[in-house]
């Protein structure tokens, strides 16, 4: 890696490979700054918060896809502030940066937003009673609850934010084909 390249090590993290390096191979603080620059420390610093605060709260990753559901359909109002500062990169569909535990949760979350999206926009499910449309939903299984569906059709459906919820929900079935996760987790039997 090239003198405090942070977006290499950006495009790393986003593809599965953590930043915390610094922590495995006991490197200082100090010698970070001054072989690799300020900035690439900041950005270390910044990305090991995040994955502390994603390992003790695994479900904090769901506000901030809420939240960028909002910033996608511009309804920046209509969704919780998200649990975490987080950039481009991390919100990269298939979370490979994320703990396991983490990514299950927004996988789960992504998929029952998916499953919210079809069934506002299929004719027939449009056309049931509340309470019929209520029982499909309660049918699928889904986690979320009715004011978070709501949401999710009325304020969080752009069509960009749909794509982003379908490409999250991909990478769910992509990840748990390749079983990345255990591979990830070290439970991988090759």
């Amino acid at each position: 890696m090239r003198r405090g390249d942070v977006a290499t090590a950006q495009s790393l993290i986003a593809v599965g490979v953590y930043a915390d390096s610094q922590m495995k191979y006991r490197i200082s603080t100090v010698l970070i700054c001054t072989k690799y620059g300020s900035a690439y420390h900041a950005f270390l610093q910044h990305h090991a918060t995040i994955l502390k605060f994603v390992n003790e709260f695994p479900d904090s990753l769901v506000s901030n896809a809420v939240a960028h559901c909002a910033t996608l359909s511009g309804c920046v109002d209509a969704a919780p502030a998200p649990a975490l500062s987080l950039h481009t990169y991390q919100l990269e569909p298939s979370f490979l940066w994320a703990p396991g535990d983490a990514r299950a949760a927004i996988f789960a979350w992504a998929k029952d937003a998916y499953v919210v999206h079809i069934a506002a926009t299929t004719e027939p499910f449009t056309d049931l009673p509340d309470d019929c449309a209520g029982d499909v939903l309660d049918y699928l299984d889904l986690k979320i609850c009715r004011m978070a569906s709501l949401l999710i059709v009325t304020k969080l459906s752009s069509p960009d934010a749909r794509a982003w919820v379908r490409a999250v929900t991909a990478a769910a079935v992509a990840v748990s084909i390749t079983g990345f996760s255990n591979f990830q987790t070290g439970n991988c039997k090759a």
